[in-house]
This record gives structure tokens, C-alpha cells and sequence, in this order.
């Protein structure tokens, strides 16, 4: 299994199912993150299954404003009250009435996300020969020894141009007395040849 613009040793996945072998060729691997300053949050203030509201409406008025009183006088205007249904099948078992306000993250708060988010997610690691796979900050895989090929790849692409190993020009190479008949300008980089702009 493999996306479309797989090209080993350079660019997209590729997954064998059969041997469990993979190769990721990115250069940046991202889940995402929000900024490290404060950001703007939705606070749950309360949450209530619909059999514990007031079915009475002066009860209910009454229980919405003592909960109300509860948040910032700063942030009630954010205020909003919502109803769901949270039973598996929907079939209206389990209606709950949330109630949410927006604010800004203290910076604190701020800090404390960043920080968590450092650790989050899942990363893969390759330092020193040791291949390490993370989630949420724990090693779930390590493979040691991974090594790269001691033979190198027969061409690499650079910018969109393609450039051929030296060693397999010279690998390839005829020999005798040949006619020459066009040339050919070429420049080489890190040991691979390809054309001249």
C-alpha cells in the first residue's frame, strides 16, 4: 500500500502489510496544535440530565438564574444553555441541558496546553540509528540498529531534475571505440550527475 506520489527514499508512504515494513518521507509531520498564547475556550459550567431540571417553569427560571450567578458577571453575556441527546441509539433516553460560556485563556492556562501538547499525539523519531514511535509521550516502539542501505540509491530527484549515481554510470558504462555523436553537459552533486540548467 503506498500514495500516489510514493518515490522510495524521497517522497510519500509506503506500507508493506505483509513484512510490517514502512517508509514515511516527509518533511514535516504534524498533528495539529493551537498557538502557545491564550487562546479563546468554552468553559462547562454545569450539566444535567433533563430528569433533574425543574419541570415546574417558575422552578426552572429560578434554578437557571442561581446557575447563571455562577459564572464571571464578566463572560454571562457569553452565556448559552444547550440540549442533547446522549443515548448510544439517539432514541431520546438520555437529553442532557449543558451550560457553556466563552472566555480567554489565562496565561497559565496557556502555558499548561503548550506544554501537555509537546507531548500529545503520536511522533516517530529516527536518531542514531534507533527508529522510536510515541504516543501522548510514551515509547510505544523502539527498533534499534535501522540503518541506511550502504548502497545509495541509483538516482535522486533534486528541484523537479533528476540526477544519476556516478558509480552507476560507471557501472554501466560500454567500452571500445564508440562514435560520438551528440554531447551531453552535465554537473554533479554529491556524487550524482544530471543535466545543466
Amino acid at each position: 500500500m503506498q500514495n500516489n506520489d510514493y518515490a522510495q527514499a524521497m517522497s510519500g508512504f509506503s506500507l508493506n502489510l505483509k513484512t510490517g515494513e514502512f517508509e514515511l518521507n516527509t518533511t514535516k509531520l504534524q498533528v495539529g496544535a493551537l498557538p502557545s498564547n491564550p487562546q479563546q475556550i468554552t468553559i462547562t459550567a454545569g450539566e444535567w440530565p433533563d430528569n433533574e431540571l425543574p419541570s415546574n417553569a417558575i422552578d426552572r427560571y429560578a434554578f437557571i438564574g442561581a446557575e447563571l450567578e455562577k459564572i464571571p458577571a464578566e463572560f454571562r453575556e457569553s452565556a448559552q444553555f444547550t440540549t442533547e441527546d446522549f443515548s448510544f441509539d439517539r432514541d431520546g433516553s438520555d437529553y442532557r441541558t449543558t451550560l457553556t460560556y466563552a472566555r480567554q485563556e489565562t496565561q497559565d492556562e496557556a502555558k499548561a496546553r503548550h506544554e501537555k501538547a509537546k507531548a500529545a499525539g503520536t511522533r516517530i523519531s529516527l536518531v542514531g540509528g534507533a527508529l522510536c514511535i510515541l504516543h501522548d509521550g510514551v515509547p510505544r516502539i523502539q527498533i534499534s540498529g535501522v540503518r541506511r542501505d550502504e548502497k545509495p540509491a541509483p538516482f535522486i530527484i533534486v528541484d523537479g531534475v533528476m540526477y544519476i549515481n556516478g558509480a552507476c554510470i560507471k557501472e554501466a558504462s560500454l567500452t571500445g571505440n564508440l562514435s560520438v555523436r551528440s554531447l551531453i553537459s552535465a554537473k554533479v552533486i554529491n556524487g550524482y550527475t544530471g543535466p545543466t540548467a
